[in-house]
């Protein structure tokens, strides 16, 4: 960890997590936040662990209450997950495309500057399904719901559910309740 890497209360991992935060980046980690990484604790299939990698200069911020289950996060710029937030098994979130598009730049195995990278933003009660991939630039708006399997490339509205690969919208959700004190 780094001066930059700031971790809240009751944060419990269930298995391992490999973490790498470079000496540039930032890392929040709110209160009372879940990383389930075993099969005892977690029967959908989970196939690895989870990783967090932040980059240079990159700034990641995950809300309280939030859980993950063998989640991928590559953070290579900036993700911001918001609060009681629920990833499903083997997720993926990355803010970047890894490598060059060019395939002669790809040649030279470089890390350039012209890789593109672009934020994530989720919102609070957002719920994500098993084996979905988050890809750069997309915003996933508050209590929205994303259906197993799904690569979301685009943003999401608020109470909206959408699923699969492309990603398409399928309903609004009701968010006319009021929550009980």
């Amino acid at each position: 960890m780094n001066k930059n890497a700031k971790l809240g209360k009751g944060i419990k991992l269930y298995g391992f997590v490999s973490i790498r935060v470079k000496p540039t980046s930032y890392l929040t980690i709110a209160d009372n936040v879940i990383f389930r990484n075993r099969i005892i604790d977690n029967y959908v299939g989970l196939n690895k662990k989870s990783t967090i990698c932040v980059l240079d200069k990159g700034r990641l911020s995950i809300g309280s209450n939030s859980g993950f289950s063998n989640v991928s996060i590559y953070c290579a710029y900036e993700i911001n997950i918001g609060s009681y937030c629920n990833f499903g098994g083997n997720c993926f979130i990355w803010d970047t495309d890894f490598h060059e598009l060019d395939y002669l730049e790809r040649r030279k195995n470089l890390n350039s500057s012209l890789i593109k990278k672009s934020p994530i933003f989720i919102g609070d009660d957002v719920f994500v399904g098993a084996n979905c991939i988050i890809l750069k630039g997309v915003k996933i708006g508050n209590r929205s719901i994303i259906g197993a399997g799904s690569v979301v490339s685009k943003s999401i509205p608020d109470d909206e559910i959408w699923a699969g690969n492309p990603i398409k919208f399928v309903r609004k959700i009701n968010s006319n309740f009021v929550e009980k004190d």
